[in-house]
């Protein structure tokens, strides 16, 4: 089941990792095991996140990042599972991409301890509870930061005349465009990350950012029209999310 909404690997490029990190070592949350692809293939890499950024371990090299050197930041979730004797055995998987100013790209993709479901009841949508995951939260203390401060990027690029990038979406003063529509702030009505385990439209299985909007004659006589783009498609989505929130007031 893994693999619905897989961003394309991203382009080989060099990975420089000199210098030495300059965070103090109590303030160190945890270590991501990631990986970067480069052109002899992907290696292994170690992330530490700190309260002001992360350190990237490649090898005996180092190199500390600030927060404000993340260019950007796409993150999903994902479900593997088998069945196995009328039960479904799962485990929910975490992707995380980072982009540094240099142009360095890495990536962490980790699952929490499987749990078992009767097949009947997942298959309605129910799964069998699970603790509570210790990977997600490493991962927010790194998407956290990183959103507020792109976030506030965002805002001043717009309150300026600017417009910014969100894959295959642009974020402008009077609205989002997207594949030649323009969609004004005030006719979007939702628009969320969601991921969807099971469902008769196959199409919207998946990590998706979902958005609806209103429009004029819309399909099937329905006034709403929408998108679902797969979240590994959308850099830094959740700025994306709290921008149109802000601005469809």
């Amino acid at each position: 089941m893994a693999g619905w909404w897989r961003r394309k690997s991203p382009p080989e490029k060099g990975v420089p990792v000199s210098g030495e990190p300059n965070f103090s070592a109590g303030s160190v949350r945890g270590t991501l095991p990631a990986h970067i692809d480069g052109p002899g293939g992907r290696r292994g890499v170690t992330l530490a996140v700190h309260d002001d950024g992360v350190v990237l371990t490649d090898g005996d090299e180092r190199r500390a990042y600030q927060w404000s050197e993340v260019a950007h930041l796409w993150h999903a979730n994902d479900m593997d599972g088998e069945a196995a004797d009328g039960v479904m055995i799962t485990k929910w998987l975490h992707e995380l991409l980072l982009e540094f100013t240099d142009g360095t790209v890495v990536g962490s993709l980790l699952a929490d301890p499987p749990v078992t479901t009767p097949e009947p009841a997942f298959r309605t949508g129910r799964l069998s509870p699970s603790p509570p995951s210790g990977i997600a939260s490493l991962m927010q203390r790194v998407s956290t930061p990183v959103t507020e401060l792109h976030l506030a990027r965002a805002k001043a690029t717009l309150a300026a005349g600017g417009q910014m990038i969100f894959g295959p979406l642009t974020a402008t003063a009077d609205g989002l465009h997207h594949d030649g529509t323009r969609i004004p702030w005030h006719t979007i009505t939702s628009c969320r990350y969601s991921f969807v385990i099971f469902s008769e439209d196959e199409e919207e299985l998946g990590a998706m950012l979902r958005m609806e909007y209103e429009v004029d004659g819309g399909a099937h006589g329905f006034p709403f029209a929408w998108l679902r783009i797969p979240a590994l498609d959308v850099p830094d989505l959740e700025v994306l999310v709290r921008l149109t929130e802000e601005n469809r007031a």
